[in-house]
């Protein structure tokens, strides 16, 4: 009897263990199960807080050049990410949030991307305006460098297109080193160089355009050329602008030759040592041969004349000409020239073989008209 009580009341219990020892069973099942299922599809990978850690990584060394503010924010999510996955994988399983590993890696991820793609974006933009600036300033920074060398190009010209080049041989080599902001700075610098070169060339050659000097200078070669054919006689005309000395028999044009002129050429002569051509009509005084001149052999001119003499009085009254300058004298065509730029003291020069012929046509009293251009 007693057995058969304690058997009608144990017998739920047993069953109660059983049942909660089979949902145990089954919820461990799934638990493991479910997830292994999962895993296998490719859009429910297990999330891998390497991969994630690394690409995190490695934008931030992108970003702490070009974006040092999003590179700091972004060291910041790393940290927290790195804070959550070690207390996810340190927590017992019944503490672990699912999820938030992958939440916090996600965030840091979503900056690095949205940060890098906007460095990227302005590297590339970037290097879209050194492409166009390089377009301009390196034929700019050249043309400068030829303007320098030009007759009356004063030294602070000369030595701002030698800033010009180096600040644009520094620029080349940030952009080949790829980067371009630093790049763009010193192309900025040489561009501001060129300009000063620029302006100083523009000016001296401003005076060749004007329509009275053309006028001018076109009457007196004129006058010059009708007078050789009246008188037919040679007649030299030196045209500075083009750097070419022509000459002329009983009115014809018959050789022209290059010149080289003052080192300040281009410029009216006032003074002497102003080393600048002059420029009007004057007369051979004396013919030089060798042993008589140092340059080969030369034709003295009559300079000054008149009008340089008036032109000189007007430089002393405004201040063009300094107290002590005196006018100058000692112009020449003569030899020993065929150096490619511009190099005397005022003086004509042409190579020795072009000279020979000058000289062979050449007499006191042979007209010679320089003028800026005609």
């Amino acid at each position: 009897m007693l057995i058969a009580v304690r058997l009608r009341f144990t017998r739920p219990a047993t069953g109660f263990r059983r049942r909660s020892f089979a949902f145990g069973a089954i919820a461990l099942a799934l638990a493991f199960v479910l997830p292994a299922a999962i895993g296998q599809s490719p859009a429910h990978r297990p999330f891998d807080p390497q991969r994630a850690r690394s690409a995190s990584f490695r934008a931030v060394n992108h970003l702490r050049g070009p974006a040092p503010a999003a590179a700091r924010q972004l060291d910041r999510l790393i940290a927290q990410a790195e804070v959550v996955t070690a207390d996810e994988r340190t927590a017992p399983v019944w503490e672990q949030v699912p999820g938030r590993v992958e939440v916090s890696w996600s965030r840091a991820l979503a900056l690095a991307r949205t940060a890098v793609a906007a460095v990227r974006r302005r590297e590339s933009q970037v290097a879209e305006r050194w492409r166009e600036t390089a377009e301009d300033v390196g034929p700019d920074v050249r043309r400068a460098l030829e303007e320098s060398n030009e007759a009356g190009v004063g030294r602070r010209e000369i030595a701002a297109a030698r800033q010009a080049a180096l600040k644009w041989e520094v620029a080349e080599h940030f952009a080949r080193a790829k980067q371009f902001d630093r790049a763009l700075v010193e192309a900025q610098a040489a561009r501001a160089f060129a300009d000063v070169v620029h302006a100083s060339f523009d000016s001296l050659h401003s005076r060749f355009g004007e329509p009275k000097n053309r006028a001018l200078w076109r009457r007196l070669v004129n006058e010059t050329v009708a007078q050789s054919r009246i008188d037919r006689s040679t007649a030299l005309i030196v045209d500075k602008l083009n750097r070419k000395l022509h000459v002329y028999v009983t009115g014809k044009r018959v050789e022209t030759f290059t010149a080289e002129l003052g080192s300040k050429g281009l410029r009216r002569k006032l003074h002497s040592g102003d080393q600048a051509t002059p420029e009007g009509r004057y007369r051979v005084t004396e013919v030089r041969g060798p042993g008589r001149t140092n340059f080969y052999k030369a034709l003295l001119l009559d300079y000054p004349n008149a009008e340089d003499r008036a032109r000189y009085a007007h430089g002393k009254q405004t201040g063009q000409v300094p107290l002590r300058a005196g006018i100058g004298s000692l112009i020449e065509i003569h030899g020993d020239g065929g150096q490619g730029r511009d190099w005397t003291d005022g003086c004509v020069a042409l190579n020795d073989r072009d000279m020979d012929k000058v000289f062979a046509r050449a007499r006191v009293g042979t007209a010679v008209t320089i003028v800026g251009t005609f």
